[in-house]
């Protein structure tokens, strides 16, 4: 179906229906997804999940001997290396779920483009709705359904 414009409407449609079954799937595989990271002598390690950036804090006893705030900037490295292992994964099922075509994880990162984008998608969407309330007014004008002032 044409808009007026020559807008491939059931094309964008279908477009839109894929990307969507993609991020189904994107949302569905980082359910499970868990970065991990151990401090470099390994007394520290830390699990993040999408749900819960310290999904998993384990202290070796040895660890605390260590000065509050060497033990705390540990802690804040190895939280920071794991969140870093869980996004390099989302990243790699994205890159993995849309190929070629533009990441959604990308547009995310890019906070102007993502405004950007939607400002783009709401025009193409009012401008789809504008067409096909012109093309059902002109139906109905053609149809003698609607009394044109005329």
């Amino acid at each position: 179906m044409f808009g007026p414009d020559g807008l491939d409407l059931g094309d964008l449609l279908r477009q839109s229906q894929e990307r969507m079954a993609k991020l189904a799937a994107v949302r569905e595989q980082m359910a499970g997804l868990q970065g991990r990271a151990e401090s470099q002598d390994g007394r520290i390690s830390v699990t993040s999940t999408a749900e819960d950036p310290l999904a998993e804090i384990k202290i070796d006893p040895r660890a605390m001997r260590m000065g509050s705030e060497e033990l705390a900037a540990t802690l804040q490295e190895t939280a920071r290396r794991a969140r870093q292992d869980l996004d390099a994964q989302v990243q790699k099922i994205t890159a993995d779920q849309f190929g070629g075509t533009e990441n959604p994880m990308d547009v995310l990162k890019d906070q102007d483009a993502l405004k950007k984008s939607l400002t783009d998608m709401q025009g193409v969407f009012e401008q789809a709705g504008r067409q096909s309330q012109q093309m059902m007014d002109e139906l109905h004008r053609k149809l003698g359904l609607r009394d044109t002032g005329k």
